[in-house]
C-alpha cells in the first residue's frame, strides 16, 4: 500500500519580535477554557496551546477566541457544528479585530457569521478554515460546509482526500490545501519502560470499527484494552478483554499507550480522517500500530516502515497483523522507531505551525469580496 510522500517542512522566517508579523485569531470549534495555562511544559499536554505558542514564536500576535458560554451563546450545549456559531465571538471579531492578518477556524461553522457579514462591515482578513467536515452524510452540515466553502479564503484539510474531494465537487474559488495533522510529541513520548502485554485499541467516534476487531481477536489469548464508550460487547464473555467506558484524562491516555504493547486502529473507509489522533498520538509514543487503510488517514501511512495496514473491515487480515506484532519483538520495536521518528520530523506541533504559517503568508494580501 502506498505510503505518504514526505512532505517538506516548509519552514517560515518568524523571528520572535513581539507580534510585529500581525495578528492571528483563532476560533476553535469547543470550549478550551485558558489554554497557555498548561503547568509544567514536560508533563501537560500543551494541545491548542502549542499551536497558540508556536505562532508567537514565528513573530505573531495571537487572539484566541475561545467560545462564550450561555447566554452569550445559545448554541452552547450543543453539538460542535451549532455551538461555534457564536454570533458574539464572531461580531468581536469582525468589529474589534479588524486588523488581523488571518482569522483560522477549525472545522467550518465558526467562520459561517465572518463570512456572511465580512463584505457588509467591510473586513480584510483572511478567513481560511482547518480541518473541514466534508464527507459526511449530514444534511446540516453539507448547507453550512457549501456556504462556507464557497467564501472562505483557504481551506487546508487534514487528509488529501478531502482536498480533492473540495476541489471536484465544490468547485470553490479558495486555496485548498492538504496540511498535515498535528500531535505534542513533547507530551505523547515513548517510555519504553511502561511496556507491558496487553494490545490497546482507543477511539469513540464513528469511524472505530469495534464489530471487525472483536470479529478478528474472537479466540485469540491477547490480552486487549478498549477505551471507547461505543463497544456493546461484554467483557465477561472473553476473559482476555478490558473495556474502558469512561474519560481519561491526557496523563492517564498517554499512560495506556505507553503501557500497551501494541495498537490496533479499526477503521471504516471514510473520506474524514477519523482515527487521526489516536493514530498520532500512538506515533508519537513509540508504538507498532496496525491500522486498517482508511482514505482519511492514508497519507500518514508507510506499511512495513511506521505501521502495518490491512484492508477496511477484513477480521483475517487484522488478527494475522495483530498475531505477527505479538510475536515479532525486533518488527514491534523497529516500526516504534520508525513512528516516533516520523512524528517529530513531520507531525510535531513546530514544523504544523510553521507549515500552516507559511501557507497563510502566501495567501493574497486583500481577499476578494465574497
Amino acid at each position: 500500500m502506498a505510503g505518504i510522500e514526505a512532505v517538506p517542512s516548509v519552514m517560515a522566517s518568524g523571528t520572535g519580535d513581539g507580534g510585529n508579523r500581525g495578528l492571528i485569531v483563532m476560533l476553535p470549534p469547543n470550549r478550551r477554557g485558558r489554554p497557555l495555562e498548561t503547568g509544567a511544559r514536560a508533563d501537560g499536554n500543551r494541545g491548542i496551546a502549542g499551536i497558540v505558542e508556536g505562532f508567537e514564536s514565528l513573530g505573531y500576535r495571537v487572539d484566541f477566541a475561545d467560545l462564550n458560554r450561555w447566554p452569550w451563546n445559545p448554541l452552547a450545549s450543543l453539538h460542535p457544528v451549532f455551538k461555534s456559531i457564536d454570533m458574539v465571538r464572531a461580531l468581536r471579531v469582525l468589529l474589534r479585530r479588524r486588523n488581523a492578518k488571518a482569522v483560522i477556524s477549525y472545522f467550518e461553522s465558526g467562520s459561517l457569521v465572518i463570512l456572511a457579514l465580512r463584505r457588509l462591515l467591510g473586513f480584510k482578513a483572511r478567513v481560511v478554515i482547518v480541518d473541514i467536515g466534508v464527507g459526511t452524510q449530514w444534511r446540516v452540515r453539507e448547507r453550512i460546509l457549501r456556504f462556507c466553502i464557497a467564501r472562505a479564503d483557504a481551506i487546508f484539510t487534514f487528509a488529501r482526500g478531502q482536498a480533492d474531494d473540495i476541489v471536484k465537487n465544490y468547485r470553490p474559488d479558495a486555496v485548498v490545501e492538504f496540511l498535515p495533522q498535528q500531535t505534542d510529541t513533547e507530551f505523547h513520548r515513548p517510555d519504553s519502560a511502561k511496556e507491558g502485554d496487553f494490545v490497546l485499541s482507543v477511539g469513540g467516534d464513528v469511524s472505530r470499527d469495534y464489530a471487525t476487531l472483536m470479529a478478528a481477536l474472537a479466540g485469540v489469548p491477547v490480552p486487549m484494552v478498549v477505551r471507547t464508550s461505543l463497544l456493546s460487547e461484554d467483557p465477561s464473555s472473553r476473559p482476555n478483554l478490558s473495556v474502558i467506558r469512561e474519560q481519561l484524562g491526557d496523563r492517564e491516555l498517554r499512560d495506556l499507550y505507553q503501557r500497551a504493547k501494541l495498537v490496533v486502529l479499526p477503521l471504516h473507509d471514510t473520506l474524514h480522517p477519523g482515527g487521526i489522533t489516536t493514530l498520532l498520538e500512538a506515533f508519537a509514543c513509540g508504538k507498532a500500530v496496525v491500522v486498517s487503510d482508511s482514505r482519511g488517514v492514508r497519507d500518514y501511512l508507510h506499511h512495513e516502515e511506521n505501521c502495518l495496514t490491512v484492508p477496511c473491515n477484513d477480521a483475517d487480515a487484522l488478527r494475522n497483523a495483530v498475531l505477527r506484532l505479538t510475536s515479532d519483538g525486533e518488527l514491534r520495536a523497529r516500526l516504534g522507531r520508525n513512528a516516533r521518528a516520523y512524528a517529530e520530523r513531520e507531525l510535531s506541533q513546530a514544523v504544523h505551525v510553521k507549515r500552516l504559517a507559511a501557507a497563510i503568508a502566501a495567501l493574497p494580501e486583500h481577499p476578494a469580496n465574497k
